[in-house]
């Protein structure tokens, strides 16, 4: 009788046990639902957050961008696209004021539509220029949300800068495209061309950024000596650059000596000055994000009468090309006018790179003043970089670059180099 009775009462344990078993299991089952749940709203409003539309404010901007932007729509009409892809970020910035490190634009006929993601929203606020009809988009999916704003409808075919696309950046665009069904078109120098003229605005930067290395130029003449090495003189070129208001090196800074100035872009070593060594600095500043580029050759004690000699010709073919440095001229033939001084003294064996190039945004920008190329036409209002130079195996390199606007009258420069080669 016990033993039925303790039967009886182990029956109704395990039945008990089943049953709050069964009961704990819905209740986590429902928790675990209704947490995933909320988990998928807060996604869902975050998503929606992330992706809008907001307001930047409102202030003036240089009246070249709406030129650039006339420019760019005149180059769609040419080449029958009906929006312009803009991924390369110096572009984006010469039409916005955009610094940021993400950033798109899409260029239609009458609109603009900026796209940048959430880490910029409040940059985008302030620093974007108020552009006619532009929008600005916040999202982190710039194709599907150009598909949920009904851009696809109106668009056919989308220009895209092939010069500044990797192959497969421009592979995984155009699958996008594709499944939007539009059509995919590379276009060369859809931008580039016209943003090679600065405004006044710029130039402004520009010149800034050159008083700034000219200024770290006078102060680095009482740091050369012998026993200070080249990376000494680098790093104290760069520090001096930012306590003057630089935002940093428009370039990786260039300081070789002795044999190592044959290297035409020798990296800072170790290597210690010698009485006697010809130094040759290579240096740029930023201002606004707009560069500066100079270059600079000094003797440490006295110079010898063919360092003297070389830096001469090299100054007489900077000066003969920045004197005759037109609007409308051609690249090649600027080229030729300093490259004919260097050859006819005898040392054309020894200019080994282009004359010169572009300076704004990027250091090196277009037109490139060079032999090698016959396309390149230089524009009213750009600012070239002229840098001859003389490099001999063995024994040293020198190379002297100002930096010079190209007016409608005449040229102005913005750096002046020592005319003689300084003793340090």
């Amino acid at each position: 009788m016990n033993r039925n009775i303790f039967k009886q009462k182990n029956e109704k344990n395990n039945i008990f046990f089943i049953f709050l078993f069964i009961f704990v299991f819905f209740i986590i089952n429902f928790l675990v639902k209704s947490m995933a749940k909320a988990k998928t709203s807060n996604k869902s409003q975050n998503k929606k957050a992330k992706q809008t539309t907001v307001r930047i404010e409102h202030k003036p901007y240089p009246a070249a961008i709406n030129k650039r932007l006339h420019q760019i729509r005149f180059n769609m009409n040419e080449n029958k696209i009906d929006a312009a892809f803009i991924s390369y970020l110096p572009n984006i910035r010469y039409l916005t004021n955009y610094s940021g490190s993400w950033a798109y634009m899409l260029i239609t006929t009458d609109e603009i539509y900026f796209f940048t993601d959430d880490r910029y929203e409040e940059q985008v606020r302030t620093e974007l220029y108020d552009l006619n009809n532009m929008r600005v988009h916040i999202t982190r999916d710039v194709w599907k949300y150009i598909e949920d704003l009904g851009i696809t409808k109106t668009i056919k075919n989308i220009g895209i800068e092939q010069d500044h696309l990797s192959y497969a950046e421009g592979t995984e665009i155009r699958m996008k495209m594709n499944k939007l069904g539009i059509k995919f078109r590379p276009i060369s120098d859809i931008v580039d061309l016209y943003t090679q003229a600065k405004s006044p605005e710029e130039l402004e930067c520009i010149k800034k950024s050159c008083n700034i290395a000219e200024d770290v130029f006078g102060y680095i003449l009482d740091v050369i000596r012998p026993g200070v090495s080249e990376l000494d003189i680098a790093v104290e070129i760069d520090y001096q650059a930012r306590l003057r208001g630089s935002e940093g090196c428009a370039f990786d800074t260039i300081v070789t000596s002795g044999v190592r100035g044959a290297l035409v872009h020798g990296q800072p070593s170790n290597k210690k000055i010698r009485r006697g060594d010809i130094v040759l600095m290579d240096f740029g500043c930023k201002v606004n994000g707009f560069c500066s580029d100079i270059s600079r050759t000094v003797c440490c004690g006295k110079p010898k009468a063919d360092q003297k000699k070389i830096y001469n010709i090299l100054y007489n073919a900077m000066s003969a090309a920045i004197k005759e440095a037109r609007a409308g001229m051609k690249g090649d033939y600027l080229d030729g006018i300093a490259r004919k001084i260097i050859k006819d003294a005898g040392y054309g064996d020894y200019f080994k790179h282009s004359l010169g190039h572009g300076i704004g945004l990027i250091c090196h920008e277009r037109p490139t003043i060079t032999f090698r190329l016959y396309d390149q036409i230089i524009p009213k209002d750009v600012v070239l970089a002229i840098e001859p130079g003389i490099y001999l195996p063995d024994m040293f390199g020198m190379r002297v670059e100002d930096n010079v606007l190209i007016g409608h009258t005449k040229n102005i420069k913005l750096t002046n180099a020592p005319d003689t080669l300084i003793q340090v």
